[in-house]
């Protein structure tokens, strides 16, 4: 149980540093010009919309990974099998599928522009990312199933 302690607090940190960079890229984003901001983005298929784009993607991976930490807590505080820890470790295995799904389209609509061995490499990290995913999903319903026979198991005795 230590080790999933640590990993909560670990979470816990990385979310708290994914939302302070929020605020950071944007003040950085405002302060230069748009003819600099023009000329960053000009060569991505979104054009200037591509900050808000991954603005989004960046709030998807926090509620991901928020839904995890809270998977997690509810570990802590009602044991392993437990109906909170399944609902929150399939909505994170959904987000994570969402994340990688529009991943590997952006990287392959945006292919021209890109080096090939970094679209390879990008493709692998989102295709590692849809595995994660999926196993949350599996992990989800390995604790529900875990949650059925352990409340079948106290009704028995």
């Amino acid at each position: 149980m230590r080790k999933i302690t640590i990993l909560n607090w670990v979470l816990k940190i990385f979310i708290g540093l994914l939302i302070l960079a929020i605020p950071i890229n944007e003040c950085l984003r405002y302060n230069m010009s748009s003819e600099e901001i023009t000329i960053i983005y000009k060569e991505s298929i979104f054009g200037n919309l591509s900050p808000y784009i991954m603005l989004l993607r960046i709030v998807v991976l926090i509620f991901t990974i928020f839904n995890i930490q809270k998977g997690l807590q509810a570990f802590i505080k009602e044991g392993v099998f437990n109906f909170k820890s399944s609902e929150r470790f399939k909505r994170s295995g959904y987000l994570s599928l969402l994340l990688s799904v529009s991943g590997i389209i952006i990287r392959l609509l945006g292919m021209s522009q890109t080096p090939k061995d970094q679209i390879l490499s990008d493709i692998i990290m989102y295709l590692l990312l849809l595995a994660i995913g999926i196993g949350l999903l599996a992990f989800s319903d390995v604790i529900k199933k875990g949650n059925i026979i352990e409340t079948e198991n106290n009704l028995t005795i």
